[in-house]
């Protein structure tokens, strides 16, 4: 196998390479490699071949900073034929060695990875596990492969209940692929941040999300209303076969109208018409886990049902000999 940087026109293959593989994920598509570019990242596209043939690669993401270290990331990546293979090991040893040596990664001590396997081969695991994760590695997936109507159907009773209160109280949810609803998302995304007190990225993160994602058909803002009021806001992004909730909120009023129901009721239900076969609500963890930051809103989020998925998490490949530089480069000035 050899690697090369990827070209534009590459992007078709790209996407449907990491559209296909239930192993990467959004953050590996071609848009949102130009989202972050947008953003200030510098990305470094790296394809895998053989024979001519894509068979994987990375979106691998670096920020330049004034510190002498610095770290290349990947995440939901890279895409490797067969994490499997006898061979698996070496070729990703081999493909982080060529990206290494591009300029960009000059002061890339370590590049962290997150491919999503549920069950990693035994070589991967003995990489080192990353201090902080770069997406969450506990979330949960609701089916839709039963179509929209069905999306009622696979909710637990007290999610189906307060759907159909939402329904009986005149909710109403409006999708929206305008990049202009970036302030009224960010309205309700930014109270609900100070409510429960969680950061929340600046406007300009959301804003140019927005004018990536949606005119390539990749994002929506979905926004629930009752009385006149917008009392929850998401935002959800679509790549391959799934749809992801990726961040939102809920104002403090009308609770009794159970908007939040309404509005994800309709994402599912919109994503099921459109052949995606799972939603992923991006961050979850399970009922024994009470006082941690993603606590309460997984108690929310079961309600429509779903599959705990549990992933690898990060692992970091280290380039100690760049650490070892540094620091004696650190010392030197020190002396």
């Amino acid at each position: 196998m050899n690697f090369r940087l990827l070209e534009a026109a590459d992007k078709p293959a790209w996407d449907a390479l990491t559209g296909a593989d239930p192993r990467s994920g959004f953050m590996q598509s071609w848009d949102w490699s130009r989202f972050k570019e947008l953003y200030g990242y510098t990305v470094i596209r790296a394809g895998i071949f053989e024979n001519g043939t894509l068979l994987g690669g990375a979106m691998t993401y670096a920020y330049d900073t004034p510190a002498e270290l610095s770290m290349l990331v990947m995440p939901d990546g890279p895409v490797l034929p067969d994490w499997d293979a006898p061979g698996a090991e070496r070729l990703l040893s081999d493909f982080c060695a060529f990206l290494s040596e591009r300029p960009e990664a000059e002061k890339a001590a370590l590049i962290r990875i997150q491919p999503r396997l549920e069950q990693p081969p035994e070589w991967l695991g003995r990489l080192p596990r990353a201090p902080l994760d770069l997406v969450p590695d506990e979330t949960l997936l609701v089916p839709l492969s039963g179509g929209p109507e069905a999306v009622l159907a696979g909710m637990k009773q007290k999610g189906r209940y307060n759907a159909r209160l939402a329904e009986r109280h005149g909710v109403e949810v409006e999708r929206s692929t305008d990049p202009a609803g970036t302030q009224d998302f960010y309205r309700i995304l930014d109270a609900t941040g100070k409510y429960h007190d969680f950061m929340v990225e600046p406007p300009s993160f959301f804003s140019s999300l927005a004018d990536i994602m949606m005119p390539a058909g990749k994002a929506a803002f979905y926004f629930a209303r009752c009385r006149g009021i917008t009392l929850a806001a998401a935002l959800a992004v679509y790549h391959g076969r799934q749809a992801t909730f990726l961040y939102g909120g809920h104002i403090p009023l009308l609770r009794e109208v159970m908007a939040g129901y309404a509005m994800h009721r309709r994402i599912m239900e919109d994503a099921a018409r459109a052949g995606f076969e799972d939603y992923d609500f991006y961050g979850y963890v399970t009922p024994e886990k009470e006082g941690h930051p993603y606590f309460d809103f997984s108690r929310f989020k079961e309600k429509f049902g779903g599959r705990y998925s549990r992933r690898c998490g990060s692992r970091d490949i280290v380039y100690y000999n760049r650490l070892a530089r540094a620091a004696c480069s650190a010392a030197r000035a020190a002396a």
